[in-house]
Parts: structure tokens; sequence; C-alpha cells
């Protein structure tokens, strides 16, 4: 069952700030209740607050909060894995944690801006675009800021999915109709896919050992058969830890993206990530 999006989202700044309002006696306050996304000026004597759980909240700047007529919640689900929101930083787009593990960049850019910097490289006005791996939607949404005329997106996790739901930086991906939004494993749902479809890809895997088959020369194969000739692909490759120090994957990446037919391929160090294009 979907989850309903919340009324009011709290992060450790913003339930700071309650409080100390409260501390005044103060009867309003401008505030944003959507992580940022606007401002918005709240009657404090409409709800009903729990001074003990504001201080938690406080106490806890790992974690998004939301309030709706039943309580309280942290931004998370309790599924095949443990999903929840993390603060990226005040006014930032919140970046996604599974079982603990970091799925966006937060140092020293924030994880709405990263989108932006990869749609940037392959998302152009009119488009047709394929993204592999829709996780929060914020590619997805930076592609149709780039004014693209459609984008399919696939997403394995539907759990993933259900916490996008919830995040208020993630709302256009269920609302714009240039958004074609598929469940499944995209290493078989990209075979149901007619060949030359797609003007641009943007591959956002998971790590390597997340999503190995999503690596493979198979697969490229499969994102060179669905693009149309001068078609861009972004691969979003990451900076493998300590296992991967003495092999080199993304020079891996780039010798099957050659191999199964991309040329002018090479590194984005900026994004983290290699392009390629189809001749």
């Amino acid at each position: 069952m979907s989850i309903c999006v919340p009324m009011i989202f709290l992060d450790s700044y913003t339930a700071e700030t309650i409080l100390q309002s409260l501390k005044r006696g103060e009867n309003e306050i401008e505030i944003s209740i959507d992580l940022g996304l606007s401002e918005s000026i709240i009657r404090l004597a409409e709800y009903k607050w729990d001074i003990s759980k504001l201080r938690k909240i406080v106490e806890d700047p790992d974690t998004v909060y939301f309030i709706n007529e039943e309580g309280v919640f942290k931004a998370a689900i309790r599924g095949k894995s443990f999903y929840k929101l993390m603060p990226a930083g005040k006014n930032k787009a919140p970046a996604l944690l599974i079982d603990g593990v970091l799925m966006h960049r937060i140092k020293d850019i924030d994880p709405m801006k990263d989108a932006r910097m990869k749609a940037k490289l392959c998302a152009r006005k009119g488009s047709e675009m394929l993204e592999i791996c829709t996780g929060l939607g914020y590619s997805t949404i930076a592609c149709l800021d780039n004014a693209v005329s459609t984008i399919t997106t696939i997403e394995r996790d539907s759990d993933v999915i259900e916490l996008a739901r919830i995040n208020p930086w993630s709302q256009r991906l269920f609302e714009d109709e240039r958004v074609e939004m598929i469940i499944g494993d995209a290493s078989e749902k990209i075979k149901m896919f007619s060949n030359k479809r797609f003007n641009g890809v943007l591959h956002d895997p998971p790590r390597f050992t997340l999503g190995p088959e999503l690596y493979t020369e198979d697969f490229y194969e499969e994102l060179y058969r669905v693009m149309k000739p001068k078609g861009v692909l972004y691969h979003y490759v990451g900076s493998p830890g300590s296992r991967y120090k003495k092999k080199d994957l993304p020079k891996g990446i780039m010798t099957r993206l050659r191999k199964v037919g991309f040329q002018r391929v090479q590194r984005k160090n900026d994004t983290l990530g290699v392009t390629g294009f189809k001749p």
C-alpha cells in the first residue's frame, strides 16, 4: 500500500528552530516544512508539539522525520532492507540510505546538484530518455528540467519508490506526464524496448557488488541497441573502495563500452562517471 505524502517534515535544524520559538512563546514562525523547497508561516498553537520528540529529532541529525495526523515518524521504510531519508544540509534534497549505505554524493555537493550535473551530460531538449535506476527520482527530475520529451525510468526496488513518495523533493517523479516508471530488473526490462528508441541513457547503477549485472558487456550491448544513432550515454561509476585499488573499475567499464560499439568514451571526474556516444 502506498504511503501518503505527509504534512510536515522536520530535520534537526527545523526542530531546533521550532523548539526555540516555543521557548520564546512566539505565536507563529516562518519555516520550511518541506525540507527547504519552500517557506511557510505556521501558527504554533495549531499543532500539538511533543517537546520530548522535538528534542529527539534535534539529537538525530542523520534522519528526516515527518508529522501527520497520526503522530511523528521517521521518513523510513523497513522492508527487504532498511531505507531512510538523511538530511544533506539546510534546504537541500535529502539523501537515501539503504542499510546504512549512502546512495548519494553529499560531500561538497548535494544530491540534486549532482543529478543536474549528470543530466547535463546526456539529456537534450526534446529527447527521449532512458534512465536505469530511478532511486529518489532526482536524475529524472533533472532530465525534465532539461526539457526532455519523455523519460522512461526503471527501478527494481519498490520500497525505494515508496520512500520517494514520502519525499517532497521527489514529487515531480509522480506528477509529470512525461515520466514512465517501470518497476523491475533493468537487465530484463530493457529487452522490452525496440531498437534505436532513445536519444540518451542515464545509467546510474548501485555499486558493483550490489548490481554486477548492470556492469556487464551483455547489458551494455542492450544499452547500445536501444539508443538512436548520435545518442549519448552517461554511466555513473562512483569512487570504488579499497577492494578495487588494484583494479581500475572505470577502465574496465570503458573497455566494455568501446567493445560493444560506443565511441568517444571518456571519464567525467566531476560526476564520477563516464560518457560514450553511439555513432
